[in-house]
């Protein structure tokens, strides 16, 4: 036997309904699951099962598109790997600050971190420990 799961239901569809759900997914941008809820929503509304505080919570939620992310140009893909590759660089310089009290090395970081600043959290908050005494 399958396992019982307590929020999940199934449930099948005439060709009719079936037809109006790949409507509704296709006229709002949604993905199976949020088509599937926001007539179910909307039915116990109707119906007076839930409040309208519930419904708008609900129909609010359920009728967000699905967010395609659109793929990144080969330019795009070579600046994000660069710049998570500094990401990663700064936050190892977060660790060992600490470490290195030369005032030599810390500027020279300071440097480095203000050409990203605008870009990285990591280098702001390098730059952030120009106040600390």
């Amino acid at each position: 036997m399958g396992s019982f799961k307590e929020h999940g239901i199934l449930i099948y569809l005439s060709k009719d309904l079936y037809t109006g759900f790949i409507r509704l997914q296709a006229d709002k941008g949604l993905g199976r699951s949020f088509a599937g809820l926001l007539p179910f929503v909307e039915g116990l509304y109707r119906l007076g099962y839930i409040s309208q505080e519930v419904y708008e919570e609900h129909v609010k939620k359920y009728s967000a598109p699905l967010e395609g992310e659109k793929p990144l140009s080969s330019e795009q893909l070579l600046e994000k790997q660069f710049l998570e590759q500094r990401d990663r660089q700064f936050k190892g310089i977060l660790e060992q600050w600490n470490e290195h009290p030369d005032p030599v090395w810390r500027k020279k970081n300071f440097v480095f971190a203000e050409k990203y600043a605008d870009k990285l959290q990591s280098a702001r908050d390098i730059l952030a420990l120009k106040e600390e005494p």
